[in-house]
This record gives C-alpha cells, structure tokens and sequence, in this order.
C-alpha cells in the first residue's frame, strides 16, 4: 500500500475490507461498484474514495445486505445506510456513546481524550473497557472516516491513542514475572490497522494469563512461523487473520504446521465471517475481542 499517494491495490482492499480479491473482481464487473485505475502493465489501483466505499460496502453486507441492493444506492445513500445502521449499532449499549467520546478526539485534544479513556480502564478494567467500548469506539471513528465525517488524521488519532494505551498497559505488567511455562507466538498476517489494536490487546490479556508471549509486531507471512519457533520454541500460536484467505490449502497449512511442530492449539482472531470455515482439530476461530477472551482464559485453565 503506497499510504504517502494514496494509492491501494486489491490486495489491500480486499485486507481492509474482508471482500476477498476474485469476490471485488465479480463485483465490479456485474455492479460496477468500483471504477478503479489500471497501471501500464493492466494491474488494478484504487484511490481513498474507493477503499472507503468498499469498506462501507463490507459494513452493509455483515450487517445483513446483500450486495444487488447495495449496489442500487448512491453515494449519499450508501453513506446515509451506513450511519443509520452504525447509530443503531450504538443503542445497544446504552450505557456508553461512542461518538460523544470521539468529540476531544475530533479537536486532537490528546490529554481530555486520554483521560477520558483512563477514566473508563480505572472504572471497569482494562479488559472489560476494552471489549464493550474501546473496541466500540475503533468501530465507531472507522465508521465516521469511512462516510467521511471524520478526516484520516483524526481516525489515526484516535487508533494511535489507543495503542499507546494498550503499550502502557502492558509494560505495567513487566512488574510481574508470574509467568506459566506455556509460550504463545502471535503473527499478524492482516494490514487493517483496526485489527493491530486489537492484537495488541490479546498481547496484553495472554501476558495477564501469565503467557510467555513472542510478539514481533509488524505483518508476517504465514511462513515465519516457523522461523520463529527453530529460535524459541512454543506450545500455542495466534494467528491475526483478518480477511485471511480460509481455503482448504491454508486450512491444510497450519494444521500441518500445528502438526510438525507439535502445537496444542492455533487461534486464529478477529475474522469476519467464521460462519462457513470448517473446524479441524487443534484450530480455533475468533471474531471479537471478547470470544478470544474466553479463549485465552480456556488456555490457561490447560496449562
């Protein structure tokens, strides 16, 4: 992704969104939903515009929509469906209104924003804070950047405060060496930024488990796994997978690497749609922070 031009390529479409590649493809040329750029040797480009619609679009179909009625609504209509839905979205939590928070954020006031984030760690934990708000607010402001009502440097803003909290959070736990003997890799194979908070969040929840955590950072392969583990082996991997293509040859992939390397369980988070995967043995598949919660805590019972 060339983020100084803003330039994207279908692969990062397809990472952000969750659509994968073949489906945008198919999309484009039944609905014409997206008219991108071809490069001199005929490779797809897409503009910010486009990663926005698209990713409006993603929002719409999770949400029950399907595209051939997507695809009839304009630009002001597809934003308006979108709003209307993620204020809907919003009701059900009633005790907390994301976007009345996002107002400090908005203006970069980075200190009330901050405290306002503290406030809510201090009240309810980091973990609880967490899963039924901070994940709520990412959503919310990614939603605001996606129809436009919020720049891209005001969404970074509010992803960068987060993830330094998180950070911060995390080193508090360096006091304490109540560590088990299970080790946990995490590999992060998605470029969505949404999902690198919430990896950091797991980060931080297994290390509360007493995990030994490898966590290099950064977007990896699949193929560095095992890289990682001939310098330190380890008991558990966790796989950041976003719009992760699922096939069966991927699916065959880690079973086969859980196998050579003798793995007791491959978590794989934050997908989008976990409806259709097939579950092999020893494979376990997330899509909110709090359903890998309760993984984490299943694997500490066991180890």
């Amino acid at each position: 992704m060339e983020d100084s031009l803003n330039v994207f390529s279908i692969k990062d479409l397809e990472n952000f969104s969750g659509i994968k590649a073949h489906t945008i493809r198919i999309w484009e040329k039944r609905y014409n939903i997206l008219e991108p750029d071809r490069t001199d040797s005929n490779i797809r480009t897409y503009n910010e515009s486009e990663l926005k619609k698209i990713l409006n679009i993603s929002f719409l179909n999770r949400n029950g929509i399907k595209i051939s009625k997507i695809a009839r609504l304009d630009e002001d209509e597809l934003t308006r469906k979108v709003m209307t839905i993620s204020s809907r979205n919003d009701s059900k939590t009633s005790d907390f209104q994301p976007g009345k928070m996002l107002t400090s954020a908005i203006r970069f006031n980075e200190a009330q924003f901050r405290d306002s984030l503290l406030a809510l760690i201090e009240e309810h934990g980091i973990e609880d804070s967490y899963c039924r708000y901070i994940s709520l607010l990412l959503e919310k402001a990614r939603i605001l950047w996606q129809t436009g009502s919020l720049s891209r440097a005001q969404e970074q803003f509010v992803r960068n405060t987060v993830k330094h909290i998180l950070i911060s959070e995390d080193l508090k736990l360096r006091k304490t060496e109540n560590t088990t003997s299970a080790t946990v890799a995490m590999i992060n194979t998605s470029a969505d930024n949404l999902n690198e908070n919430n990896f950091l969040f797991y980060k931080l929840a297994l290390r509360k488990r007493g995990f030994d955590v490898i966590y290099t950072g950064g977007i990896l392969p699949a193929s560095e796994v095992v890289e990682i583990y001939k310098t330190k082996s380890f008991e558990y991997l966790v796989v950041n997978s976003g719009s992760f293509d699922f096939s069966e040859r991927k699916i065959s992939y880690f079973r086969n690497i859980g196998k050579s390397l003798m793995l007791r369980k491959i978590v794989f988070s934050d997908l989008h749609e976990i409806n259709e995967i097939k579950h092999p043995d020893k494979l376990i598949f997330t899509s909110l922070p709090g359903e890998f919660l309760e993984i984490a805590d299943s694997l500490s019972a066991i180890s």
